[in-house]
C-alpha cells in the first residue's frame, strides 16, 4: 500500500463530533456537496471556543446543520483522519443521538459557512447507506454500533489544573 505523502509544517488539528440518529431503521444525514461531489454524513462539526466538550460541540452543530435539539449518549467510537487538500489532521468523535425535538430542516444553515454545501436533511433508510458515497465510508458500521448500543469507554472531560476532578460533561 502506497503512503500519502503529509507536510507536516503549518499542519493543523482539528477536533470534531458527529451523531448518530436512528429511526425506524432509519439514520439522519446531511446531503454534502462541495469540491470532491457529493456525499452524505451524519451532523456533526468542529470544536468552537465557545464548545466545552465534544458533546456540547455535537448538540450545537445538530441545531445548526439539522434544526434538531438533541440528547447526546454514549461515545461510540472515534476516527482520525487526514484531510489532504487542506493539511488538516481530524479527531472526530461519533456519539449515539439517544433522543431528539423538532423536526429535522436546514433553514439554520443561513450565515453559516456550512450553508453553501450542506443540501438538505434526510431520513436515509439504513439498508441504502452501503449504495451511497459517505463519510466516513464505513458510516454502516457506525451506526451498526449505534444500533446494538456497542459504546466505546470515554473517561470524560475534565480540566487540568485547579479543578481537575470536575468532569465537565457533567456539567451540561
Amino acid at each position: 500500500m502506497e503512503q500519502t505523502k503529509v507536510n507536516h509544517s503549518r499542519q493543523q488539528h482539528r477536533i470534531r463530533a458527529a451523531g448518530i440518529a436512528v429511526k425506524k431503521n432509519a439514520v439522519l444525514l446531511l446531503r454534502v456537496n462541495d469540491f470532491s461531489g457529493e456525499y452524505w454524513i451524519p451532523p456533526g462539526g468542529g470544536l468552537e471556543e465557545t464548545d466545552i466538550h465534544t458533546q456540547g460541540c455535537l448538540k450545537r452543530e445538530c441545531y445548526e446543520e439539522a434544526g434538531i435539539d438533541v440528547e447526546v449518549g454514549e461515545l461510540l467510537c472515534v476516527r482520525e483522519f487526514l484531510e489532504t487538500s487542506r493539511n488538516i489532521y481530524h479527531a472526530e468523535f461519533f456519539y449515539k443521538i439517544t433522543d431528539f425535538s423538532g423536526e429535522p430542516h436546514i433553514n439554520n444553515l443561513e450565515g453559516l459557512n456550512d450553508a453553501q454545501f450542506i443540501q438538505e436533511v434526510k431520513w436515509i433508510p439504513i439498508k441504502q447507506l452501503n449504495e451511497m458515497r459517505t463519510f466516513p465510508t464505513d458510516l454502516n458500521q457506525v451506526v451498526t454500533l449505534a444500533l446494538h448500543n456497542q459504546c466505546s469507554v470515554h473517561l470524560g472531560s475534565y480540566v487540568q489544573g485547579d479543578d481537575e476532578m470536575c468532569n465537565q460533561m457533567i456539567l451540561n
